[in-house]
């Protein structure tokens, strides 16, 4: 596995930027579904009355163009009254954060336009935060931790800027097996660009063994370790190239440079290999991750 430096990691990022502001909206919907799992594991109620009803801070890591960040935002009490999730008692604030400053920008003219209030965006390295010694109630970051240059850095950054009594919660993949859209996107393009996760310095799956993942969030301090595993498993219609969305935010700098041979070729392949989820015309493809949550004492 090749590992980037931390201006090759932002770099990274920053060409996949305008991949991810396409498809934020698109995958809104989905994205608002699995993250439920994390607020429920940073347990907002809960925080609230050791809080005695004071408003909640929260921090996401690795926002990209609103999620989860949103989602807290929203179960914390802000957005349209049709959307707000409205838990008794809980209300607050999100700090999201990207490391990419265009993804912060987006993520904003998001908000604006969705009505969530309590939400700011803040440029930031995970592994190095501008923020004070506990100054949040919640971190939370999903599908991002494992790409850091340094993931157990930025899970001891996490627990400095926690609150004594607050919660950690990270989202992470299983391993690539337990995933065959990504294991079906690693082969293809590697037989047809050459380029891979490995190839292209990411590694998705770091924290995919779970009893290694919880050592190392005990190792950065934390204590009341849990974890959950979840395997939904969409319903997409077959005539759906539904792989394109993560290919795009994932490899998008490459695929630009694609011909439409190439592309064409890319999608024939994903189809073929994906083909035995397609069920009553449908392609039902799971997708497995895990939910790690922690406490500062």
């Amino acid at each position: 596995m090749t590992t980037p430096s931390p201006d090759k990691t932002s770099e990274t990022w920053q060409n996949l930027s305008t991949d991810w502001i396409t498809w934020a909206e698109r995958l809104a919907p989905a994205a608002e579904k699995i993250n439920r799992h994390m607020i429920e594991a940073a347990d907002l109620e809960g925080l609230s009355a050791k809080r005695h009803g004071a408003p909640l801070d929260v921090l996401d890591l690795a926002s990209g163009v609103g999620e989860p960040a949103f989602s807290f935002a929203r179960a914390l009490g802000g957005g349209s009254a049709e959307d707000r999730v409205n838990i008794p008692g809980v209300s607050g604030k999100v700090t999201a954060s990207d490391i990419v400053p265009d993804m912060c920008d987006a993520l904003v003219e998001r908000a604006l336009e969705e009505d969530i209030s309590n939400i700011t965006a803040v440029p930031a390295n995970m592994e190095k935060l501008p923020f004070e010694d506990q100054s949040f109630d919640v971190v939370s970051c999903r599908f991002g931790v494992m790409f850091c240059d340094d993931p157990d850095q930025a899970l001891r950054e996490a627990f400095r800027v926690l609150r004594p009594g607050g919660k950690a919660v990270f989202m992470v993949w299983a391993p690539l097996v337990d995933n065959p859209l990504f294991a079906a996107m690693d082969a293809v393009l590697g037989n047809i660009l050459g380029i891979g996760f490995d190839a292209a310095g990411l590694d998705p799956f770091g924290f995919g063994d779970v009893d290694h993942a919880t050592d190392r969030l005990k190792k950065a301090g934390f204590s009341d370790v849990t974890d959950t595993s979840h395997s939904p498993a969409g319903r997409i219609p077959e005539t759906a190239p539904f792989w394109k969305p993560q290919m795009d935010m994932l490899f998008g700098n490459v695929l630009r440079n694609s011909s439409d041979m190439e592309v064409g070729a890319i999608n024939a392949a994903m189809f073929e290999t994906l083909a035995p989820y397609i069920e009553d015309g449908h392609f039902q493809v799971p997708i497995c991750f895990h939910v790690l949550s922690g406490t500062r004492a």
